[in-house]
């Protein structure tokens, strides 16, 4: 079991030796050896500034892999996308709608930058967690921007079709422009990602990345898919940066390469996902299996769980209240570990739960 060096990963060195990190959303397994051997490659050649609409060739493969067409940028990452999309199609004072709870960058992205929120909670059924329909149609009206995450984090929803056209069907009646961040897309399990842009070609933005999927989130760098006019407005409020060469490299790797390598990821996570399920029912705790992502998100009994959970037990999870108000009885565990570490957590975990009843 080869894990990250604490020096030089955020993920193991955030906290005190004793504690278990199953917090921000990276994998402890090594990166994809066609992916390795790209980057060695890339970084015996050229290093200068590339062109500032990035390799072309790896453009084509992001439309082939998604099976969309349009106008492709590259940019720093996914958040820097959420950010000037905020930026480009709002004004301060005016609403943003997003559904919670929903990964923290969408809230500081509105917040930051003197938006509104318009928070369109999903609703907890016995089956899952489901997109409210009804309750986006009545936020609708006032905004322009629908910022979405599918698949969903935290709950780690694949939405279907079904609710994917309802999406696209308010987004047309009224109007709004999406910006629909698809990062953990390649990461699904039983049923296949399909992208939103599939029912809204014309009034989405799609947002891509190989940080999550390949586990590269030290070499940023992200993409946006969608019309030209669109992608150019959103390109008005990116950083005036050139796209990073390794990261392009081993993303273009990846997409040729990478598959057998992702197969065997998603069968290993799948693996700890489905433990973590059952070990939730075992001990008591809300909880829905994911369809997508490596995250469980979990319902417990305890205020402030995450801080609680920190200190008796020494497992870092991500507080549920920074997903949205009223979810700080939530945490988000990332499961994307080695079984034995994650049975430790669980024994850990379970310890604290039973004190605190």
């Amino acid at each position: 079991m080869e894990l990250p060096p604490r020096q030089d990963s955020l993920k193991w060195s955030a906290y005190p030796e004793d504690v278990l990190p199953l917090w921000v959303a990276d994998m402890d397994f090594p990166v994809a050896e066609p992916v390795r051997r790209a980057i060695r490659e890339r970084a015996e050649g050229f290093l200068g500034y590339p062109p500032r609409e990035g390799d072309p060739e790896l453009k084509a493969l992001l439309l082939e892999g998604v099976g969309l067409e349009g106008e492709v940028a590259f940019m720093p990452g996914v958040v820097v996308g959420l950010y000037a999309a905020v930026a480009a199609f709002t004004a301060p004072g005016q609403g943003v709608l997003t559904q919670v709870p929903v990964y923290p960058p969408f809230l500081a992205a509105i917040r930051e930058q003197r938006r509104t929120l318009l928070a369109n909670p999903l609703r907890e059924t016995e089956e899952g967690y489901r997109l409210d329909l009804p309750g986006l149609e009545r936020l609708a009206f006032a905004t322009r921007l629908l910022l979405f995450c599918h698949p969903q984090n935290p709950t780690g929803r694949v939405f279907t079709e079904e609710e994917l056209e309802g999406v696209a069907a308010i987004a047309r009646k009224h109007d709004l422009i999406v910006v629909s961040d698809e990062l953990h897309a390649p990461l699904t399990y039983e049923r296949p990602h399909v992208p939103l842009a599939r029912f809204l070609p014309e009034r989405t933005l799609t947002l891509l990345g190989p940080g999550k999927a390949y586990n590269l989130a030290g070499l940023p760098i992200g993409a946006v898919v969608g019309p030209k006019p669109l992608v150019e407005a959103l390109k008005r409020h990116l950083p005036h940066t050139f796209p990073n060469v390794l990261a392009m490299a081993a993303w273009k790797a990846a997409l040729r390469e990478g598959g057998p390598w992702l197969k065997a990821t998603l069968e290993r996570l799948k693996a700890n996902r489905d433990r973590v399920a059952a070990w939730a029912k075992e001990v008591g705790l809300g909880h829905f299996p994911p369809e997508g992502t490596y995250l469980a998100w979990l319902k417990t009994p305890i205020p402030k769980a995450a801080a609680y959970l920190l200190r008796e037990a020494r497992v870092a999870l991500n507080p549920g209240e920074t997903f949205g108000e009223g979810y700080d009885r939530h945490v988000r565990l990332n499961f994307a570990t080695y079984p034995e570490v994650l049975e430790e957590a669980l024994r850990r975990l379970q310890g604290a739960l039973s004190q605190s009843r």
